[in-house]
């Protein structure tokens, strides 16, 4: 299956978060990749959010490079920011494996592990829809992200928002 989202503002990417949460379980794995500053924290607190029922703010990851979430019972949600990671050593020691099969992981930045990554991955790639506005204009780019999702997994037929 594959959606693309030419256009999302600030709320539609907030909705699609909402519609992803769905998918939650253990062994679910969203992969979030793009531009920095295109909506992967964004669209990842919107996930956490609905599929926890969270209504205090959800920090980002960026530092601590994982942050938890209980998600029914014994579950849970591992938030990571993989960016300033340099090996799949270093991701290795976070118990990342084991996270794959008992918890869903939100993973921002996957590049660094995209061979240790399960089968049914569902990919999420954010951009700008307008390349050539400079990253400055915080107003303009809050209205213009472009959105990919991309899996096999079969559970997913198509999100509309």
């Amino acid at each position: 299956m594959e959606c693309n989202y030419p256009a999302l503002d600030e709320k539609s990417l907030h909705r699609l978060g909402e519609k992803l949460a769905r998918y939650v379980a253990p062994g679910v794995v969203f992969c979030l990749s793009g531009t920095l500053g295109a909506g992967k924290t964004s669209l990842a607190r919107a996930i956490i959010k609905s599929a926890c029922k969270i209504t205090e703010e959800i920090p980002s990851p960026t530092f601590t490079l994982v942050q938890s979430y209980e998600f029914k019972g014994n579950c849970e949600i591992w938030h990571l920011d993989l960016y300033r990671l340099e090996t799949c050593e270093e991701v290795l020691a976070l118990g990342l494996e084991d996270a794959f099969i008992d918890h869903c992981c939100i993973i921002e930045w996957p590049d660094i592990i995209s061979d240790m990554l399960p089968a049914d991955v569902i990919y999420i790639h954010l951009d700008f829809a307008c390349s050539n506005i400079k990253q400055t204009d915080a107003s303009i780019l809050q209205d213009s992200r472009r959105v990919r999702i991309k899996t096999s997994n079969q559970k997913i037929k198509s999100i509309q928002i």
